[in-house]
């Protein structure tokens, strides 16, 4: 309608304007034939002259009365031009809207495809199992004698065993002597295997080691904390640099050489510093929210950051720009991690979502994990073993579980912390796990039995991050109490259900 009001109004104006410029070249053409007239019979009387002065004015007078009839007729167009810009907006917004509504319904029907799926395959081993059953069952009728009533021999089918069976253990097994279990100790100690970095004024959230910390005197770990600061720790001295950012700091991670950090913002940006220099050499935006997660890859040329904004981008560092948007989370994105093959991208998403997806890069498809309890609360914390086939992940259920990363199976889980647990990293050499929680304990498991090897209470804050250093001898903790956790593991012995509390005020 806005559309056919605006063709006629157009029409009416050009109707209009052409009465007027007709007009208009006829009052210029007498004008031109008085020109004429006076330039060759210039010997006329003045008189004329002053005709001529009057025709002008009267040009001069529609010329205006022509501009102030083309004013009105185009204030109405304007106003539904305007109209239609504004309804063009509002437009637009709903349709952005419904796109994301859509990405959404998308991401909802891959899972459930792959639910499906997965459902389908079980039923079909299921079936194919119960038939390879029914098949084997040999059909005989086996009577079985009563000792009241012998029956002659003859009468009764006597099936014999092979000679498999025959060699196989037919004696009773020996008797066993079940032990009750004994109760698990609690020893409290002061352990020289913990020190204390302070520094920062506000919740530590995120550590980690620098590669090429393998050396004592060259040991070198990183701090991010919600002061709006990034600390550069050198172990062997306890002093410290400072990068000081625009907003709190959720997330850093040392690309592979050691030579650049990236941290992620409060402020919607992934920064990037040179180490040695301590200067920012890069600002990625692009994000709409918080960026809660950064990542390199084991190759050092792409960076992966979660945000708030229910999105993972991969950035290059090479070109300095992103490159991929990884949709299909329904809630914000906790935490990433790359594979050692560079091939994969591990996400973990919030309450409303409850997943965790595993992005194959060169294939453009992910694949969702959903565990044997069915619900997984917040994804805190992933983290690839060192050979890429397992994913550990730390849960808003205080679980802790492994998957199978080929298949996206629940392989198991460990149900040993009293509350959420916020970070697990596994040990450079794979064999085990540590895990901190959001009651302050820190607990390190052997990975291939559950076993938890040991249990230290950090402090009375939580613990939000954990790092292993290259050599797997120093393990570093992120704590709520605005300090970071040093625990040495080649001065503490591996004990089953031992707790070592720090006392109040131990540094």
């Amino acid at each position: 309608q806005n559309f056919a009001q605006l063709n006629t109004y157009t029409q009416q104006l050009n109707a209009s304007t052409q009465k007027q410029f007709e007009l208009l070249r006829q009052q210029l053409a007498e004008l031109d034939a008085e020109t004429k007239k006076i330039t060759t019979t210039y010997q006329q009387p003045i008189t004329k002259l002053d005709a001529i002065h009057q025709r002008l004015e009267q040009l001069e007078n529609s010329t205006k009365q022509l501009n102030t009839n083309t004013q009105q007729q185009i204030q109405p167009l304007r106003e539904y031009v305007t109209q239609l810009n504004a309804y063009t907006q509002g437009f637009n917004k709903n349709t952005e809207k419904q796109l994301e509504e859509f990405k959404y319904a998308i991401a909802l029907l891959q899972t459930e495809m792959q639910n499906l799926a997965e459902s389908l395959t079980q039923t079909e081993q299921r079936l194919s199992q119960e038939v390879a059953e029914k098949v084997k069952q040999p059909q005989v009728k086996i009577t079985i004698p009563t000792p009241a009533k012998p029956q002659p021999q003859n009468t009764i089918l006597h099936i014999q065993p092979s000679e498999a069976e025959k060699t196989e253990t037919t004696q009773a097994l020996p008797p066993v002597e079940i032990t009750p279990p004994t109760p698990p100790t609690t020893q409290i100690q002061k352990s020289k295997s913990l020190s204390s970095l302070r520094g920062h004024t506000e919740r530590v959230v995120s550590v980690a080691f620098h590669p090429n910390s393998v050396a004592p005197e060259k040991r070198i770990l990183a701090s991010g904390s919600h002061d709006k600061t990034i600390k550069i720790w050198r172990l062997d001295t306890q002093e410290n640099r400072t990068l000081t950012v625009s907003e709190k700091v959720n997330s850093i991670a040392f690309s592979p050489d050691g030579k650049v950090l990236a941290c992620g913002h409060d402020d919607k940006t992934v920064k990037l510093w040179d180490v040695d220099t301590e200067r920012e050499i890069c600002n990625f935006i692009g994000h709409k929210e918080k960026v809660y997660a950064v990542a390199f890859s084991p190759n050092g040329k792409i960076i992966a950051s979660g945000s708030q904004d229910k999105t993972i981008k991969l950035w290059s560092l090479d070109e300095q720009k992103e490159i991929y948007t990884l949709t299909g989370h329904l809630d914000e994105i906790l935490c990433v991690a790359f594979s050692p093959n560079n091939r994969l991208v591990a996400s973990g998403g919030g309450e409303r979502d409850q997943t965790i997806k595993i992005w194959h890069l060169t294939q453009d498809k992910f694949l969702t994990l959903k565990g044997k309890s069915g619900t997984l609360g917040r994804i805190y914390s992933i983290c690839f073993s060192p050979d890429g086939t397992t994913l550990a992940s730390g849960h808003q259920d205080k679980i802790i579980r492994f998957w199978d990363v080929e298949t996206g199976r629940e392989i198991s889980n460990i149900t040993g912390h009293n509350d959420e647990v916020y970070a697990v990293a596994f040990s450079p050499d794979g064999k085990k796990l540590a895990s901190g929680s959001y009651d302050g304990n820190l607990k390190i498991w052997q990975v291939d039995t559950g076993e938890e090897l040991n249990h230290i209470t950090i402090g009375e804050g939580a613990i939000y991050c954990v790092a292993y250093s290259p050599d797997g001898k120093i393990l570093a903790t992120a704590n709520g109490d605005k300090t970071v956790t040093l625990v040495n593991l080649e001065s503490r012995t591996t004990q089953r259900y031992k707790d070592i509390e720090i006392e109040k005020g131990f540094d």
